[in-house]
């Protein structure tokens, strides 16, 4: 039998990541790097400083091929353009991980149109265009990985006065586009699958935040609700993406793995 930990290297394998300066993915990109393979790292022009000194940390602390790039993944030609950039530089693109995000905190009354589409378009229209141009390498290819990062708001809606309905509806489109995507490239031998974190203590779902900006009952509420009573930490989610990366989940596709300690049981 293959030696298991094996599986889980992604040498030779060129892994795409957008948002990548992000609270959870510069934990994912430096897992990657840990597992030894090469990264293209792509963020919006106002983190070029923080995406060049990410950059430069994990080529000399791992001693692999790292490169950046600027693009706004809810921009078609940006995103069309970067990966040809990136197919050009490394000749080929073996995973992909949809980390490029926003939310906006607040309820129905809150939200403008404005507000709403702006949630829709960099979450869901970016993240079906970064399947859309990176995904068609990897169809080329007959191989390929691509992970989507959703949210349990996706699958439940927090209780109030945690209020966003705009950014779970978003992600609630991130995960069936998941599903519709693993479908269509499945016959490719390309696996599209994601991962939804819970609550964290720091990013785009940190409660304690939100306590400064609203209401003090968010975290104790919130807590209460959680089953393990605590946050999650980018630790405990990079072993998902990593798996869903790698070779050890050649047969897993269409899946979404909700890492929320057990908020959506109850």
């Amino acid at each position: 039998m293959v030696n298991v930990m094996d599986l889980f290297r992604l040498d030779g394998k060129v892994i795409v990541a957008t948002g990548a300066t992000g609270y959870l993915c510069s934990h994912f990109v430096e897992a990657v790097a840990q597992a030894g393979g090469s990264l293209a790292m792509i963020d919006i022009p106002s983190n070029v400083d923080k995406l060049k000194e990410l950059a430069q940390s994990l080529k000399n602390q791992y001693v692999i091929e790292v490169r950046y790039y600027m693009a706004d993944n809810s921009k078609e030609a940006d995103i069309q353009k970067v990966s040809e950039q990136i197919i050009q530089d490394f000749g080929h693109i073996d995973g992909l991980i949809n980390a490029a995000g926003v939310n906006q905190h607040g309820s129905i009354q809150d939200y403008t149109g404005e507000d709403y589409a702006r949630l829709m378009n960099i979450n869901i229209v970016g993240t079906f265009l970064c399947c859309k141009y990176f995904g068609q390498y990897m169809v080329k290819q007959k191989q390929g990985s691509i992970v989507n990062i959703a949210s349990f708001t996706g699958t439940i809606v927090n209780k109030p006065p945690f209020n966003m309905s705009g950014y779970c509806t978003s992600k609630g489109g991130v995960l069936h586009l998941t599903r519709s995507v693993a479908s269509e490239y499945g016959e490719y031998n390309v696996r599209v699958n994601s991962v939804s974190p819970g609550f964290l203590g720091k990013g785009m779902s940190n409660v304690k935040n939100f306590i400064k900006l609203n209401d003090p009952r968010v975290f104790e509420n919130s807590m209460n609700n959680t089953p393990m009573h605590r946050v999650g930490k980018p630790t405990e989610l990079i072993g998902a993406v990593l798996y869903l990366l790698s070779d050890a989940s050649t047969y897993t596709t269409g899946i979404d793995i909700m890492i929320d300690g057990g908020y959506h049981v109850w």
